[in-house]
This record gives structure tokens, C-alpha cells and sequence, in this order.
């Protein structure tokens, strides 16, 4: 059926569907071919559903053209049978009463409604659930769109590996300015204005409520969606697991240092040239077809190089330094040797944990990194981290953790993000302290805003204080408001005794 619907799709899309990208065809195609939806009449369903993406992908001018691509979409989908038939209707020659012939005592009574506003009336209602249906199918449409645009941002992003020439493409990135960004998901705002400078060498802590927007900021970053992110700054956020195959644990490690692995493939094919020229009763002509034209002389050369190369970037140390990070992650010598499909998604997400730290980016961003770690792996990830040399923002509900390896704390509250000195225990006693000053300022405002206030409304009307009054009421605007202290709401558990 999503063969089918994709055909249609591109059928009547045509040649721009080709410019747009997978993502957000394979969103088209999945909507319009789930048996639930609603094309409604001529296709205004599917405007409702699509029309935004359509328009904001540049795959229609306007809505009017969208309307009418979307009436074909209806009337194409409908001559390959995927539209859900609708039910029929018939009217009744006379009216039934649904309780005939049943008991009186088997007749439910409706209860009375209490209604607080006024009683709305059926097609009202029935407007008013319309209305809800089309909003959600567009916030919904807004997110699938922003997911889609997500995934193919990081499907054109280079590929993180070892970068053993950091300097290769610019300056060496130290610190990072990020100022007046807006980060937004589905219409919704989670950050605003958003200003934040992360020095290089510092070891920041990003947290804040569930749904605020830690993982959507630190994919922003990873994409070099804010303004302020140097180009030539590797970012490596560690959020999905590594996919599972035969390769081993560690050399799935090792292959992230793809120079490593190129010269050392490229060393195998020279040696073998060598062996093959070495070889007594060789003919020149021989010799020529196995080499290609080069001498020995040029491969001895070519090997030197290598060789220089392979020692410049420590390549043969690279192997003892992965098994030594997948050991600290409780890889044992044989589960490093095993194929990564056989391991579960958990041990996965620790593979892919121990090729960042073997990549070591210039920025490492870490999201729950403890959620798939055991004491003892939680324990030495504390103090690799400790000792980290560049720059790493790491989310995390773990106190401990946290004022272990953190050197400041980000928080991300109110769409605003706010820098602090110290570990989390220092963040606290802290923003307990600023929080005491905000709501004593508040309450000495709304005092001295009451007292004036007071004063206006009694001699108002009284000409000898006229002065005094128009006095009053400039200095009550230039007061100004004192946010008032809005805290977070507690989370109250209750454990009721057992029986």
C-alpha cells in the first residue's frame, strides 16, 4: 500500500518532488497512506494535514495551488482504492426510538450535567471538535516537519572521525559565542534570545525540567544550527546507539580514525606488490601488470611515508587505547571481540560512548550518558571525564555525577539559559540565594507600588495635592515591575502501606 502511495505521490508532485528531500517524502507518503485518514471533501483533509509542509518546502507557490494539489492527491488516491469508503446513509421513513421493546427497568437514565459555561449546541459542538482535530493535525504536521528537516541536516553533515589535522580548515576553535538565538519545535518556543559562551576547557552541565529542550539544543549544536559555531569546530553528540554488525566491538572503535585505517590498508597492498616483485623468474612484463608501472623504488618510498605518518598520528597505541576505554565501559577482552549485533541496544549506546571519547571532538555533547552504565562503568566514565582536555556539555539527573565532572552548570528554565559557576551543589545554594533576592526585591516593589498607589486614589480629586499626585504617578512609572518568583511545581510520591 506504500508503494502504491508513493507512486501516486510523486505521480502528481512530479518533477518537485525530485528537489525535495526523503525525509519529508516519506512523511507525505505515510500520512496520506494510513487507513484512518480523512481526505474529506476535495481533499481539504489533506490540506489540513500537508498543506504547510507543501507550501514551506517550496514544493507549491501558494496555498491556492497547494488546495488544488491536494484535490489531485484525493482524486488519485481514491482511483487506486486507498480512500476509505464512507459509510452510507439512508434516511428513515419514520423515527425509531431506540428503547423499544425493551424493559423499563433496562432503560438507563442519563444523568443531569452540571455545566459551568453556557450549554453549546450540537453543530457548535461539532465545530468546535473540527476546529481541535484541524489544530492538532497541524502541530502534529509542524513537528514531522521539523523532525524531517532534523534528519536531513544530519544526513548532509560530514562524517565525525578523527580529525588529526585540527587546523586544517581554520583556526583552532577555543571558545564559543552563541548570542540571540531561537530555538523552536513545532510552533512551540523553547528557547528565546538565547545567549551563552562556552570556554574552551570547561566542563558545563546542562540541565533543567523534562521537555524544556536539553536534547533539541544539544542537536542544534551538533547540526551547527546556531549562529556563533565555527565551521572548523567538530561536534560529536552521542544520542543513538551504533548500528549492529559484524564488525567487532573495538574495531568499530578503531574504525572512527579512518587515515589509521586507510594507511594501513594501503601498507597491506604495497607489501604485497613488494612480495610479488621479489619473487625469482618474474618477467619485466610481469612485473609491470602486477605493480602498474611503479618500481620498487617508488613503493619503498611511498612505504617510508606511511610509516612516518602512522608513527605522527600514534596509530599503534590507537588499539590499546580503545580496548582500554571499552574495558572502562565493562567490555571484557572477549566482549570486544564479539560482532555489535549481538549486543543489546544498551551495550550498544556504550559502544558509541566509547568512539566519542576515542574521537575526542573539540566539542563532545552528552546526553543521559549514565542511564546505560553500571556502578563500576559510571564510576571510571567520572574520572575520564575529570581529566578531559577540550570542552563537553553533558545532561544529566545524576547530583553525583554531575559534581564530579562538571566544572558550570547551564540551566535552561523559562526559555532562557543561564550560566553558573561550580558544580551542581554550588548551583543550587546559588540560585536558592538569587531566588530569596528576586522575591524580597518583588515584595519591596509591590510595598512601595501599594504605598504610592494608595496615596493617588485618596488625594486624586484633591486640588492642594495635585502636584503631590502627578508627582506619585510619574515615580510609579518609573518603578517598573519586579518579576515575581515562579518555582517549579514538586513532585509528591506516595507509597501507600501494603496490604
Amino acid at each position: 500500500m506504500t508503494e502504491v502511495a508513493s507512486t501516486v505521490v510523486y505521480e502528481v508532485l512530479g518533477r518537485r518532488a525530485q528537489d525535495l528531500d526523503q525525509p519529508i517524502i516519506d512523511y507525505i507518503v505515510n500520512v496520506l497512506a494510513d487507513e484512518d485518514f480523512d481526505f474529506g471533501v476535495e481533499g481539504e483533509g489533506a490540506f489540513d494535514a500537508i498543506g504547510e509542509l507543501l507550501v514551506d518546502s517550496g514544493c507549491v507557490t501558494d496555498h491556492s495551488e497547494c488546495r488544488s494539489v491536494c484535490n489531485k492527491l484525493s482524486d488519485k488516491f481514491g482511483k487506486h482504492g486507498l480512500v476509505k469508503a464512507k459509510p452510507t446513509v439512508r434516511s428513515l421513513a419514520a423515527p425509531l426510538r431506540m428503547y423499544d421493546g425493551m424493559d423499563e427497568e433496562e432503560v438507563p437514565k442519563k444523568k443531569p450535567e452540571v455545566m459551568d459555561g453556557p450549554v453549546l449546541s450540537e453543530r457548535d459542538r461539532m465545530k468546535l471538535e473540527r476546529r481541535k482535530r484541524k489544530d492538532e493535525r497541524q502541530r502534529e504536521a509542524e513537528y514531522q516537519m521539523h523532525l524531517a528537516e532534523m534528519e536531513a541536516a544530519k544526513a548532509g553533515m560530514p562524517v565525525v572521525c578523527i580529525n588529526h589535522d585540527g587546523n586544517v580548515s581554520g583556526p583552532v576553535v577555543k571558545d564559543i559565542h552563541m548570542e540571540n538565538f531561537n530555538i523552536s519545535v513545532g510552533g512551540r518556543d523553547l528557547i528565546v534570545d538565547g545567549s551563552v559562551t562556552l570556554s574552551f576547557g570547561r566542563h558545563y552541565g546542562l540541565v533543567g525540567r523534562n521537555g524544556t529542550g536539553k536534547t533539541t539544543f544539544l542537536r542544534y549544536m551538533a547540526m551547527h544550527a546556531i549562529a556563533g559555531i565555527p565551521k572548523n569546530c567538530q561536534i560529536l553528540h552521542v544520542e543513538q546507539e551504533v548500528v549492529g554488525d559484524d564488525t567487532s566491538a573495538l574495531q568499530c572503535v578503531l574504525n572512527t580514525d579512518i587515515e589509521r585505517t586507510q594507511l594501513f590498508e594501503e601498507e597491506i597492498h604495497l607489501l604485497a606488490l613488494q612480495r610479488e616483485l621479489d619473487i625469482d623468474g618474474a618477467t619485466e612484463n610481469s612485473k609491470e601488470e602486477l605493480t602498474g608501472g611503479i618500481d620498487k623504488n617508488a613503493i619503498a618510498q611511498r612505504l617510508e611515508e606511511i610509516y612516518k605518518r602512522l608513527e605522527f598520528i600514534d596509530a599503534y597505541s590507537a588499539e590499546s587505547r580503545a580496548a582500554s576505554i571499552l574495558a572502562g565501559l565493562s567490555f571484557s577482552t572477549e566482549m570486544q571481540k564479539r560482532p555489535t549485533k549481538t549486543f543489546s541496544g544498551g551495550w550498544r549506546m556504550r559502544i558509541a560512548l566509547a568512539r566519542a571519547l576515542f574521537i575526542e571532538p573539540d566539542m563532545l555533547l552528552l546526553d543521559e550518558p549514565t542511564n546505560h552504565l553500571d556502578l563500576h562503568a559510571v564510576l571510571w566514565l567520572e574520572t575520564y571525564l575529570v581529566k578531559w582536555p577540550k570542552t563537553f556539555i553533558v545532561v544529566s539527573h545524576a547530583r553525583e555525577f554531575l559534581n564530579t565532572v562538571v566544572t558550570d552548570i547551564l540551566h535552561l528554565q523559562g526559555q532562557k539559559l543561564t550560566t553558573y559557576k561550580g558544580n551542581y551543589d554550588i548551583f543550587e545554594r546559588t540560585r536558592e540565594e538569587q531566588l530569596k533576592n528576586q522575591q524580597k526585591a518583588f515584595e519591596s516593589n509591590e510595598r512601595s507600588r501599594a504605598h504610592m498607589q494608595t496615596f493617588i486614589d485618596k488625594f486624586r480629586y484633591n486640588a492642594k495635592r495635585a502636584s503631590l499626585v502627578q508627582s506619585r504617578i510619574k515615580a510609579l512609572d518609573r518603578m517598573g515591575y519586579v518579576d515575581e518568583v515562579i518555582n517549579d511545581p514538586d513532585y509528591k510520591f506516595e507509597f501507600p502501606t501494603p496490604d
